[in-house]
């Protein structure tokens, strides 16, 4: 009983570092809206939906108790040829549900940008983009034991203990960059940075005075990739993403290998397989499919941390739909950056 008591302890004071962290997935392209709002109408064509959906921890928890489901779509608007600037409206949903007391986030966002291109080829683009929204956050304190007997370790059920509140909307707000250039045919390069929660909304579940330790952090997040082709089927695509969120960061290197399955440049048709190095904390096994105007991607996580004591290495399995299309087939084949 001791050690399963500390190893609640251990898990718990670890989770207080992460109370004020976003959600985030393994491949976050396939969800450009959470990444960056400059992204919001940058596709290959008019529009774009996609829904992702990750479960992790399944080692640990008895039950599918830790799992996030985020759906969006996006609009490309004013592109009346593929040299024009252009703008993007999209909304984003997620749902977040952590641990046995249903700790939850829900969240909507709207993104607005806007996309220059910077050369009458179409090939090159500077994007800025604004993001707004609401979060609601809860748990279920029924389910909740705050204290334990010190020498059984066994809980007190007694315990007076509890949250002044058991949900919490607040508003959010956030804006970026990307920078974007295909210098050769089938070859692309891309720079963003992102500054989120830059109203810094309070998301305590106790009725005090608001202070700094109350307050969800601003997040920075710097990201970039490229595709460098081998020949007309075959290419490479690394790429990073860096966060910065108060006193926690995360870096994430990933490499790519593109196979095109036709050399017709007008099929799409391709597979992926890749790595991504989370540091510190885990290795991602990532694949993904072209087909049409379908991406299909799925990963999964093996964990590096030290969590790896309860998790016995098992991450968690992710999975992401992407569809793009177009309202008119004559305006097909837009600029768009390689990987989203």
């Amino acid at each position: 009983m001791r050690k399963s008591f500390l190893l609640i302890i251990c898990f718990c004071l670890s989770m207080i570092t992460l109370v004020a962290q976003d959600i985030h997935f393994s491949n976050y392209n396939a969800q450009p809206l959470i990444l960056n709002p400059a992204t919001t109408g940058l596709n290959g064509c008019d529009f774009r939906i996609g829904a992702n959906y990750k479960a992790q921890w399944l080692g640990v928890s008895e039950g599918n108790t830790y799992r996030t489901t985020s759906v969006y779509g996006d609009f490309a608007m004013g592109k009346p040829t593929k040299f024009s600037n252009f703008g993007g409206v999209g909304i984003s949903l997620f749902s977040d549900q952590a641990g046995d007391l249903n700790y939850n986030t829900n969240k909507v966002d709207i993104s607005f940008a806007y996309h220059l291109m910077l050369n009458n080829r179409g090939t090159s683009s500077l994007s800025f983009g604004i993001q707004g929204g609401f979060a609601h956050r809860g748990l279920d304190q029924s389910k909740a034991l705050f204290q334990f007997d010190p020498i059984t370790g066994e809980p007190i059920l007694n315990a007076i203990e509890s949250f002044d509140a058991d949900t919490r909307f607040y508003g959010d707000a956030g804006a970026g960059f990307l920078y974007s250039t295909s210098p050769k045919k089938n070859s692309n390069y891309f720079f963003g940075l992102a500054l989120q929660h830059v109203n810094q909304p309070n998301i305590s579940s106790f009725n005090i005075n608001r202070d700094e330790s109350e307050r969800k952090y601003m997040k920075f997040t710097l990201h970039g990739g490229a595709l460098i082709p081998f020949n007309n089927q075959l290419g490479i695509m690394p790429g990073f993403m860096l966060l910065k969120q108060g006193p926690t960061y995360e870096a994430t290197l990933t490499s790519f290998f593109k196979y095109k399955l036709s050399q017709i440049p007008t099929v799409k048709t391709a597979l992926y397989f890749g790595v991504m190095y989370r540091l510190e904390d885990a290795i991602v096994i990532a694949t993904r499919a072209d087909v049409k105007s379908f991406q299909i991607h799925f990963s999964y996580d093996l964990n590096l941390s030290k969590f790896t004591v309860a998790s016995r290495g098992n991450g968690g399995p992710e999975i992401a739909l992407v569809y793009s299309g177009c309202f008119n087939r004559k305006n097909n084949d837009r600029y768009c950056p390689a990987g989203f």
